[in-house]
């Protein structure tokens, strides 16, 4: 097994569209989850976790990673998009593209897969006519999107019809992405569960380094640390295991109660904790809500996601500007979360309105991480207003801005615009009630009104 090339392919679509029958045929060994192990996905029928099974195809180690098609378990498949490196794009013949085909389809671009097949599903339930016009909506829908010339097969997972063509096709995509084994370890955890006279085990795919049997581990961002006693990769022991590699580890000086999905499995003292991030956002062209200032919204660093705000800004003059509204596709953000996570520069964020209803676009951006901080500077920008009140032959006088003589002495030499748009500079005080002079670049009319822009000073603190 160790001499295959570990690849991940997340089974993606809308609820009830095949996925988990998908994985079944094709699995040969299950693994965390696999195949809806969960009690509650055997109750309701959907998969309500990641599930992960492999199987081998020609060179390939193969996991599959099912991610739920559920509107409400939309952050599961975020978790699972971040370490995937191809995906099956499941729409069920029967039914046809659906709102959470549309935000699987987003959540991939945003992560950067762009291997990705197009599983037109149930063909056992529909005649062959039905399920041209599924794939026609489907190609007309990917039309204008990275994934326009992506591969199309039409399979039943019932029948086994157009199973062995999706396995050629799968593995014409197959791209393993670039392996870091060199940087300190990184894994983040999707799973942690007792094993009777072993404790702890906690499952992932290393991102980053290498892992060996006795190695002391860091649990972040909580900090605990444990000693690795056995590594598997589905069942199998092994020594060692580097990045790209889907791995369970036996980690028994920790209680699997402490450990949260999100969690990270690291090189002692390797990586930062935050919960403050600068992040560069896109935004969501079929979102059509507003992005406003301290919005409520989940974000995804990496794995987790986490409640937090936002603060939009822009840079003038080497100074962030808040901005109360985001009206740009591009726009510099400070994200605060509720709590602290794993977070690097480069790290790829996701923002969602989990408050939403499943029928409409929930995903407000995605974008990486510029900087990691624990407070940052911003200013804000403060209007106030005045007018003309008599235009001299060298100034004007300005009244409104302030009131008092030692107030307008701190106005001088800021700039001033007229409605009209004309440009001056504040000069001295005039007289003791707040008055000043101002040279305008254009000629003004006394009665104009005129704004003062102030930039006022805020801290924003982790």
């Amino acid at each position: 097994m160790e001499d295959l090339i570990p690849v991940h392919v997340g089974l993606m679509g809308h609820i009830d569209h095949g996925k988990t029958e998908l994985a079944r045929v094709l699995t040969e060994k299950a693994s965390t989850a696999g195949l809806d192990k969960h009690p509650q996905s055997r109750e309701r029928g959907i998969t309500i976790d990641l599930g992960f099974t492999m199987f081998q195809l020609e060179r390939y180690l193969v996991t599959l990673v099912d991610a739920p098609g559920h509107a409400d378990l939309i952050r599961s498949v975020v978790a699972g998009a971040n370490i995937i490196d191809a995906a099956i794009l499941t729409v069920a013949a029967d039914e046809g593209p659906k709102i959470q085909t549309g935000e699987h389809l987003i959540v991939l671009k945003t992560m950067g897969i762009d291997s990705v097949l197009v599983a037109i599903t149930k063909t056992d339930l529909v005649d062959e006519a039905a399920a041209q016009r599924v794939e026609k909506r489907v190609r007309e829908m990917l039309a204008g999107t990275i994934f326009r010339d992506v591969e199309y097969v039409q399979c039943s997972a019932k029948t086994g019809t157009g199973i062995d063509k999706l396995k050629q096709a799968l593995s014409r995509i197959l791209q393993p992405g670039e392996r870091n084994v060199s940087g300190p370890l990184l894994m983040p955890i999707d799973h942690a569960f007792p094993v009777r006279g072993h404790g702890t085990v906690v499952t992932g795919t290393i991102v980053r380094g290498e892992l060996e049997v006795g190695k002391v581990v860091e649990i972040c961002p909580k900090g605990e640390r444990a000693k690795v006693r056995t590594i598997q990769t589905f069942g199998e022991n092994r020594e060692r295991a580097a990045a790209g590699d889907r791995i369970g580890v036996n980690i028994p000086d920790v209680p699997h109660e402490s450990i949260e999905r999100g969690d990270y499995l690291t090189s002692p003292d390797s990586v930062e904790r935050t919960s403050l991030v600068t992040a560069r956002i896109t935004i969501n062209p079929l979102y059509l809500g507003r992005v406003t200032e301290r919005m409520i919204l989940s974000v995804t660093v990496g794995m987790p996601s986490i409640t937090g705000d936002i603060i939009p800004f822009e840079c003038i003059d080497g100074k962030r500007i808040i901005l109360s509204e985001v009206r740009e596709p591009h726009v510099m953000a400070l994200l605060r979360l509720k709590k602290k996570v794993v977070a690097e520069r480069g790290m790829k964020v996701l923002l969602m309105r989990t408050d939403l209803p499943a029928h409409q676009m929930r995903i407000i951006g995605s974008g990486e991480i510029e900087d990691i901080s624990e407070d940052e500077t911003l200013f804000r920008k403060r209007v106030r207003k005045g007018r003309i009140e008599r235009v001299r032959e060298k100034d004007s006088l300005l009244v409104g801005l302030a009131a008092t003589k030692k107030g307008a002495e701190r106005l001088k030499g800021m700039e001033v615009t007229t409605d009209s748009g004309v440009i001056g500079t504040i000069g001295e005080p005039f007289g003791t009630r707040g008055l000043v002079s101002a040279v305008f670049k254009d000629a003004v009319e006394s009665g104009e009104e005129i704004h003062l822009n102030i930039l006022q000073e805020e801290t924003v603190e982790s």
